[in-house]
């Protein structure tokens, strides 16, 4: 989770699987070996989300706090948030009070709008069968260039991508991840109004990709609650969705917290019976007792027949098979690498081999993102080292997914990271709706990951399952 900073410390997927869809599409893994450009990679699997890094730099010492905590929240349903507002809403920025309200007062009217859209229920990738969902090897090529190449930050990293959907509009989902269903990506993550600087819960968003580079609205597909655990004045966060693997329901997870991230925080649900209809809020998981996992970041995964929800600090949540609570609990506090404890959970799988990133607790600020590896979702996890060039703060970025792409000659893992708004400022994370994306191919080096370049501009060839510059 994110907490404001008072000091600037700067230190320091799948979940989708690739396997043939059915009428619903599937989660489960996919196994080829991989490609990256020159680079080879072990292979493909299961693919996790990854969390939200929002706690400050006194908070390390909260990292503890998750050894043991279980608490329980229910949530109420409610109203609708915000979807849409287009490039040129980075002046709102410098609005006064009043007419911030006023616009944010429209972007809700307007987000109305399309969760009234949603209530149909219905999915572009739900149809079609098996053969549907194949792509042939060079017939759909995503192109990802950083429009910028130097910047003022130091590190002079690029500052990411700024995505426009379909409309001409700025893509606003962040801290989340991507699931994939037949032939299409949909990538979700939270909705940041353009009038405030809170970060308080809006509502999460989801976009429809073919080929990671061009991405249509799909909407807000789970608003602002009428009140309770995601209603008015609350934190919303680190959305990840996965397809039961028993029932075939599309189920969302993300955590909630009061407006300090540190009270009443949980991991919570909602489900779908479609990918990108509007989801039903549940509350917050927990086991048969009723405790609940009382964490700030979180994702979550499928793993063949088996489905998690990983937490800071290390934390792993066995699903039951209905995907609506959890069996078990254990901590792994190696994840957390040098630090005293981690956030940003991405974990995803290549081969026979499970990654967990991590990042510090430094805020919105970026750091020198880390892994470890294991041979189980259950370990032993061995801390590995970083990701990318230490001083590059993992390139200006924080961990919130890997996704692989397998194909017909091999399988990419693309990293998402977020640059979130203000990375060159004293005070970043006012204005995330204007946060970038970096994709980034990871290599493999045996089983050891890294992002050892930037490409400032990269193909990822979706049938084929491999990248080049």
């Amino acid at each position: 989770m994110r907490r404001r900073l008072g000091v600037a410390f700067v230190l320091s997927m799948a979940c989708a699987v690739l396997a043939a869809c059915g009428s619903q599409g599937t989660a489960n893994n996919a196994a080829s070996p991989a490609e990256g450009g020159t680079d080879a990679t072990p292979g493909d699997g299961a693919g996790a989300d990854g969390d939200s890094a929002r706690g400050d730099a006194g908070d390390a010492a909260a990292a503890s706090e998750d050894a043991g905590d279980a608490t329980a929240v229910s949530g109420d349903a409610g109203d609708a948030a915000v979807l849409g507002h287009d490039a040129g809403d980075a002046s709102s920025a410098g609005e006064d009070a009043g007419d911030a309200g006023d616009s944010a007062a429209a972007e809700r009217d307007a987000g109305d709008a399309g969760v009234a859209a949603h209530d149909a229920g219905g999915t572009a990738g739900d149809a079609g069968a098996d053969a549907g969902c194949t792509v042939a090897a060079g017939s759909v090529i995503g192109v990802l260039t950083d429009p910028i190449t130097t910047t003022p930050i130091t590190p002079p990293n690029p500052p990411g991508i700024t995505f426009t959907d379909t409309d001409g509009k700025l893509v606003d989902a962040h801290g989340g991840g991507i699931i994939k269903v037949c032939d299409t990506y949909y990538l979700h993550g939270e909705y940041f109004l353009s009038t405030t600087t809170d970060d308080d819960f809006n509502g999460f968003s989801m976009y429809s990709s073919n080929d990671l580079a061009t991405w249509k609205n799909e909407g807000i597909i789970l608003p602002q609650q009428a009140s309770g655990q995601l209603g008015p004045n609350r934190k919303g966060e680190r959305p990840h969705i996965i397809q039961c693997p028993a029932t075939g329901e599309f189920v969302l997870y993300a955590h909630s917290a009061d407006v300090t991230y540190e009270v009443d925080k949980e991991v919570v649900y909602a489900t779908s019976p479609t990918v990108n209809g509007v989801y039903t809020f549940h509350g917050s998981l927990t086991n048969a007792g009723g405790a609940i996992a009382a964490h700030s970041d979180m994702s979550a995964l499928t793993d063949g027949n088996d489905a998690y929800v990983v937490t800071e600090s290390g934390w792993v949540y066995p699903l039951a098979s209905d995907c609506h609570s959890w069996l078990s609990a254990q901590q792994f506090p190696a994840v957390n690498g040098n630090t005293g404890g981690s956030e940003a959970p991405t974990v995803f799988k290549a081969g026979s081999t499970y990654y967990w990133i991590g990042s510090a607790k430094t805020g919105w600020q970026a750091n020198d993102d880390f892994y470890s590896t294991a041979p189980a979702m259950t370990g032993p996890w061995t801390y590995r080292g970083y990701v990318a060039p230490v001083g590059s703060l993992t390139w200006m970025t924080q961990s919130t997914w890997v996704m692989p792409i397998a194909g017909s000659k091999g399988t990419t893992y693309v990293y998402w990271g977020d640059h979130w708004q203000g990375q060159n400022t004293g005070d970043p994370g006012q204005h995330n709706y204007l946060t970038t994306y970096v994709f980034q191919p990871l290599t493999f080096t045996g089983t050891a990951i890294s992002m050892p370049t930037y490409e400032v501009s990269w193909k990822l060839d979706i049938g084929a399952g491999t990248w080049s510059n």
